[in-house]
C-alpha cells in the first residue's frame, strides 16, 4: 500500500480548515492545519509534509511570507504550494506565481477547484 500523503492546511478561519481537511481526508490524505502563517512554518520546520495549502490574508505571517520562505527554505524549497484566497486580482495571481506557488484558488472554493489544484501539484 502506497504512504498517504502528508499536507498542512494553513488558514485562519476553522471552518475553511475543516472544510478542506474533511474533503482531504476523503481522498485518504492525512492532514494538518495551522490557524496562521508562524504556526504553519513553526510545522513545516518539523518536516515531512508533501504539499501545504495556504490561505494569503492571515494574522503574525500572512500566506505571501509563509510561501517565500517556503520557497528559501531548502527543506521545503520543492514542495508545492496551493494558495487560497478571497483576493481576485491579476496582481495577486502574479504575486503568488512570482513567489513559486504551484496552483491559485479562488475564494469560495469547490471540490472541483481543489481537486485541480492538486492536479497542478501533481498530487
Amino acid at each position: 500500500m502506497a504512504e498517504r500523503k502528508r499536507i498542512l492546511v494553513a488558514d485562519d478561519m476553522e471552518a475553511n480548515r475543516t472544510r478542506i481537511k474533511t474533503f482531504l481526508f476523503m481522498k485518504h490524505f492525512d492532514v494538518e492545519t495551522a490557524e496562521d502563517g508562524l504556526a504553519a512554518k513553526k510545522l513545516l520546520e518539523g518536516g515531512g509534509f508533501d504539499l501545504l495549502v495556504s490561505d494569503i490574508e492571515m494574522p503574525n505571517m500572512n500566506g505571501f511570507e509563509l510561501l517565500a520562505w517556503t520557497k528559501k527554505n531548502p527543506a521545503t524549497a520543492k514542495m508545492p504550494v496551493i494558495m487560497l484566497s478571497s483576493l481576485d486580482s491579476p496582481e495577486v495571481l502574479e504575486r503568488c506565481s512570482r513567489l513559486g506557488a504551484t496552483a491559485y484558488i479562488i475564494k469560495p472554493f469547490t471540490k472541483e477547484k481543489i481537486d485541480e489544484a492538486f492536479a497542478k501539484a501533481g498530487l
